[in-house]
């Protein structure tokens, strides 16, 4: 009997160790090691600027490329040449091939881009020979420098009567590259401008006997004189203080390319840079202004030339 009570107490506690405990904790979850974490937002990197300077290699006006063979850039590449767009911007009007340029280099995480060019250092004009071949290039002259004499030089005025530069000595000529036809405000009808406010000045005071503006026309096949006479009439140009003329391809070759100039047969147009000279009564170069220079001086600027070497009236 008391065996039997005894077992009886033994299983009740047994009862009691698995059952009157409670509910039973379920296992922890182990994490699912194939969860992938969240994607952490990252914001794209700044772009960095780089110095670039270089030498313009090849143009394409119309699609707005331009090959620069550019220097070493510390930190970024070695030197190379590579096309760079800059269509839309201003300095693309300006530039020639052999110009040595500045500018910064904006590199993005998916493009590159080329800012603030400028020209530090523009090509040497290269010589023009007509030949059968049609114009030609061929060796690459210095300018003339201040002091220099300029080279004589034969010209078809409005009026249809031949000139030279000798004819001018005893007046201080100030001589520009126009053709009629040009298409683009800031090349020819912009010095056709300047030209009218300097004549404008010029014209009531003593220095209208002193000084002799010329217009020459690198475009024979088109300005003819009478081309030429019409042309003066619409901008006002009176003979002989302003005066337009056409000069020969050969002629031009022989002079144009020591005054800065620089032009040739282009698909629609005639493709050329900007010169200004100022040339002494004695026949010497007084001041040469062309590439970006050529078209960037003001009518008080050339007026201060002008007065310095006659005197103001």
């Amino acid at each position: 009997m008391m065996f039997r009570i005894w077992l009886v107490s033994l299983l009740t506690a047994l009862i009691c160790l698995t059952g009157c405990g409670g509910q039973p904790q379920n296992p922890p979850v182990k994490p699912d090691k194939t969860e992938k974490p969240k994607a952490v937002e990252t914001k794209p990197a700044a772009p960095k600027q780089y110095q670039l300077t270089g030498v313009v290699r090849e143009i394409d006006k119309e699609s707005g490329q331009v090959m620069i063979r550019h220097d070493e850039i510390p930190g970024y590449m070695k030197a190379m040449t590579m096309p760079f767009d800059l269509k839309g911007k201003e300095v693309l009007a300006d530039l020639f091939v052999g110009d040595e340029v500045e500018g910064t280099l904006v590199v993005k995480a998916d493009d590159i881009e080329l800012n603030d060019l400028v020209i530090t250092r523009p090509a040497e004009p290269a010589a023009l020979n007509f030949g059968p071949n049609g114009l030609e290039v061929k060796a690459k002259p210095a300018t003339l420098l201040p002091g220099e004499d300029v080279p004589d030089f034969k010209v078809t005025l409005q009026d249809g009567k031949p000139a030279k530069l000798s004819d001018y000595r005893g007046k201080l000529v100030v001589l520009t590259f126009i053709y009629t036809r040009c298409p683009l405000p800031n090349f020819c009808p912009m010095m056709d401008r300047k030209f009218g406010e300097l004549a404008a000045r010029l014209q009531p005071t003593s220095k209208a006997d002193q000084v002799r503006l010329l217009s020459v026309s690198f475009d024979p096949e088109h300005d003819t004189p009478a081309v030429l006479a019409s042309h003066a009439k619409s901008r006002g140009a009176k003979m002989p203080l302003w005066t337009y003329a056409v000069a020969s391809h050969e002629e031009l070759g022989k002079f144009g390319p020591k005054l800065g100039l620089m032009y040739g047969p282009g698909e629609k147009e005639v493709m050329h840079n900007l010169c200004t000279a100022v040339i002494g009564p004695d026949g010497k170069l007084i001041r040469l202004d062309y590439g970006t220079a050529g078209g960037a001086w003001t009518a008080d600027d050339m007026m201060g030339t002008i007065y310095k070497f006659t005197g103001k009236p």
